[in-house]
Formats: structure tokens, sequence, C-alpha cells
């Protein structure tokens, strides 16, 4: 003959079903948070990375300039949305032409482009820098 445990009560009870819901509640709002918290992640490093692609077409676009460009005289430059990268509005920056000081005939050009930090709610920067020679570039 075979004995009933709880005796004839089937079921849950409301204390235990309140409780099930809870933990189920808690799960789901972690899931939920880590699942907000990776897309903002990987949002910024979109931004970064296409923030690192305009300083790079930036940087080629000047290095396609003749040694006595305009462009490429000592100082400090804007960057235009229309001559960093196109379709990155987003982003904006500057460039620096300095002549080197150890090498006459080479000028330094550092390129910064600056972007939104969304996760942390600040302005990153994103730099590049080249040398270019009057030799190589007449």
């Amino acid at each position: 003959m075979m004995s009933q445990r709880w005796h004839g009560k089937r079921g849950f009870t409301l204390v235990e079903a309140v409780f099930s819901v809870m933990l189920l509640d808690i799960a789901l709002g972690a899931c939920v948070f880590s699942f907000t918290l990776a897309m903002n992640i990987s949002g910024a490093s979109r931004n970064k990375m296409y923030a690192l692609h305009a300083a790079r077409c930036q940087l080629e676009c000047l290095r396609t300039n003749s040694y006595g460009a305009t462009a490429l005289s000592v100082g400090t430059h804007g960057i235009t949305n229309s001559a960093s990268a196109g379709y990155y509005t987003n982003y904006w920056g500057y460039y620096t032409v300095t002549a080197n000081a150890s090498y006459a005939g080479v000028k330094d050009i550092t390129v910064a482009i600056c972007y939104q930090n969304y996760p942390r709610d600040n302005i990153a920067t994103n730099f590049l820098s080249t040398s270019l020679s009057q030799t190589l570039h007449p």
C-alpha cells in the first residue's frame, strides 16, 4: 500500500507561489540589466571604432597633399565632417602639424577625433600620428 506524503494536499500555497514569482522577477531583472549593459558597451565600442576610422580617413586625406600644401601648414587645424570621413557626422576633431626638430624637411601630423563615450557619459578622443618627409611628398 502506498502512503501519501502530503495527505491528499496537491498544488502550491499562496506563499510558495508569491516567493517563486519574486525569484523569477529577480532573475529576469538581472538578465535585462546585463543585456542593457552589454548593449551600452557595444555602442561605445562602435563609436570608438568609427572615430578611429574617421581619424584614419583624415590622415589618409592629409597624406595625399603635397608637402607644401596649405592643409599641411604648421599649426592646428579643425576637421570638418566632410573632410573627415563623410558620413561620420557625430565626430569632430582637429589635426596638428609640427616641424620635426630632429630632421629638416619632415613634418609630424597628429589627428585627434573626439566622440561621445556613452556608458561613461563623457567625451573620448582617439589620436593617430604620422610623419611626412619632403623627399617622399614633393
